[in-house]
């Protein structure tokens, strides 16, 4: 399984953000990949507060950069981050059990239908 580990490192003047996450280049793609991401708090930068482990389906292609992609598993309120609620079992230690199942892969949010 590929593992990329993206930071996201909120400065302090960060506002409400409903949709917080990812948007970048990714120098490879594989189905089993797991795109890993870290969320600091504006006010403790050396643990996350949050860890999204997010499968390749929910990996988008930018809809500007053909090169870029996106994933937004988060919201952002009060200088921190949490885990959208149909994402949630992508997160922490869910997250880690989920990844373990053999079709973890396959899994998606709630409001995303196949």
């Amino acid at each position: 399984m590929e593992h990329y580990v993206k930071g996201k490192y909120p400065t302090s003047g960060k506002g409400h953000k409903d949709q917080f996450g990812y948007t970048g280049e990714l120098s490879q793609l594989h189905p089993e990949m797991v795109l890993a991401i870290p969320f600091f708090k504006t006010s403790r930068v050396h643990s996350p507060s949050c860890i999204a482990y997010i499968p390749r389906r929910l990996i988008r292609k930018h809809s500007k950069y053909s090169d870029w992609f996106t994933s937004f598993p988060a919201v952002f309120r009060s200088g921190t981050a949490e885990p959208r609620r149909d994402y949630r079992r992508f997160f922490d230690e869910p997250g880690i059990r989920l990844m373990e199942l053999p079709r973890w892969r396959h899994f998606l949010p709630k409001h995303i239908k196949a």
